[in-house]
């Protein structure tokens, strides 16, 4: 790949960016393909920070604004590339359908910006034309008979960002699951103990300590979350 000359304050951001990403790699997800996708997302992140340094409409936006629109290319970079390795795609024609991606999001950002549209817009706005991209490339490589109906029906039904989406509401399951069984161990062992205070000892203002001991658990477990 040609080597692109862009400012470092973007190279550094960059190199941190693929810092963040690199221990996301499913694991299907070999050495030599993690290395490939690097290799892509810097390559298309540096294309646009050469754009946020160059273009008046991009250069219009704050340092944390271009970095933000960065990482949203980085991170459909990432997904959509993880969605052709598993697609049955040869990998001789994955760059032609991440190029066409790349330059799709470079065009909706860009109308975007000119536009004032708020993050929300944003976003909303790339996921559908990435999606639809993604979807025209693969069409258009079956109609080349590059791809036959089995593999193009496989990659449209590929989505990364959907698979790490369930990860990540399983996983939030799981720690809400903990939490819970945390209360209502902690509520347990409060109330034996009120139980044999109130029964043995007539000890009733404990409870009211005890009670306050609960709710300070509460706190500090969620400020800790």
């Amino acid at each position: 790949m040609e080597e692109i000359a862009v400012e470092k304050k973007y190279i550094d951001y960059i190199y941190r960016f693929i810092v963040e990403i690199t221990p996301l790699f499913p694991e299907d997800v070999n050495k030599l393909r993690q290395s490939y996708l690097i290799s892509n997302i810097k390559y298309s992140t540096t294309l646009l920070a050469f754009s946020m340094g160059t273009d008046a409409v991009f250069k219009t936006l704050s340092f944390e604004r271009q970095c933000l629109y960065i990482r949203i290319m980085g991170e459909w970079s990432f997904h959509k590339e993880i969605d052709l390795f598993r697609s049955g795609i040869p990998g001789k024609h994955w760059r032609r359908v991440m190029q066409k991606i790349w330059y799709t999001v470079w065009e909706v950002m860009y109308a975007c910006i000119q536009n004032s549209a708020t993050d929300e817009v944003l976003l909303s706005i790339i996921e559908r034309y990435v999606n639809k991209t993604y979807n025209f490339a693969i069409e258009e490589l079956k109609n080349l008979n590059i791809i036959d109906e089995t593999i193009e029906e496989q990659a449209k039904e590929q989505s990364n960002i959907e698979i790490m989406a369930q990860e990540y509401r399983k996983k939030v399951q799981r720690r809400n699951k903990r939490k819970y069984l945390y209360y209502a161990f902690l509520l347990m062992i409060i109330s034996v103990l009120v139980s044999v205070s109130v029964i043995y000892f007539k000890i009733y203002g404990i409870i009211g300590i005890l009670v306050a001991m609960v709710m300070y658990n509460i706190f500090m477990y969620e400020r800790k979350r």
